[in-house]
């Protein structure tokens, strides 16, 4: 498979330019600055979404989504004079690895590769080896290291105000933005509505969701967060994990 079948790193949800996009679709919408005219004016109307069980300790690079897979093992399916002088500056441990498999080297550096678990890929997929990728995986590998907090938690950060979004952000500590709600739930609730196969509403009150912030005001501008759903559900997404 070519590597050119990677889709844009905008697509690739949950990263930033996945949000930018976001933001540019919330911006776009009539129906949502007719349902949030108001929202945010006399109070903190900003959003943290927080993404509760990414799987990145047992999701393992084979795991994405399969044109990144691929790409990995063009990046991979080189001659022993070339995978050789990389592995030499491969960690000792994953040098180890290798060696004790058996097989080709390249198969052993492929196996080695794909069986890295996702919250490992920091640490195993050197930088020697990350500098003659793709730009755009190399992207798409920083954005999991960089939005994922180590406990396996994503905020998203929404500043929301008066039918628009004014800016979005990714942290790995809560208390690195100030916000009037946090809208909190498992990673895999939150495929589902980003999917546009829930409704924001339904869900909170079935307890997928948990609100940190007043629901009254919430189910004032409901008609605001059923269009933020359908927004997200409009963006040709891929999921990373």
């Amino acid at each position: 498979m070519s590597t050119q079948r990677l889709r844009p790193i905008e697509r690739y949800f949950p990263t930033e330019p996945w949000l930018e996009a976001y933001r540019d679709a919330i911006n776009a919408s009539d129906e949502y600055a007719d349902k949030s005219a108001g929202w945010g004016v006399d109070f903190d109307g900003s959003f943290v979404f927080q993404m509760e069980n990414v799987p990145f300790d047992s999701n393992a690079v084979a795991d994405l989504p399969p044109e990144i897979v691929e790409t990995i093992k063009e990046l991979l399916d080189r001659p022993e004079t070339q995978l050789e002088p990389l592995l030499e500056e491969a960690p000792p441990d994953v040098r180890e690895r290798i060696e004790s498999r058996t097989g080709p080297l390249e198969e052993r550096v492929t196996e080695e590769v794909l069986t890295t678990t996702l919250a490992d890929v920091p640490d195993r997929l050197w930088p020697e080896l990350r500098s003659t990728a793709p730009d755009s995986l190399d992207d798409l590998l920083t954005q999991l290291e960089e939005n994922v907090a180590p406990d396996g938690t994503i905020y998203a950060y929404l500043d929301l105000s008066d039918t628009e979004c004014r800016g979005v952000d990714t942290v790995t500590e809560l208390d690195d933005r100030q916000y009037g709600f946090r809208l909190v739930g498992d990673y895999e609730h939150w495929k589902t509505l980003v999917g546009g196969n829930g409704d924001v509403i339904d869900m909170l009150m079935a307890g997928d969701f948990e609100l940190d912030g007043d629901v009254q005001t919430i189910l004032q501008y409901s008609g605001a967060a059923v269009a933020l759903t359908e927004i997200s559900a409009g963006i040709d997404t891929r999921f990373i994990v």
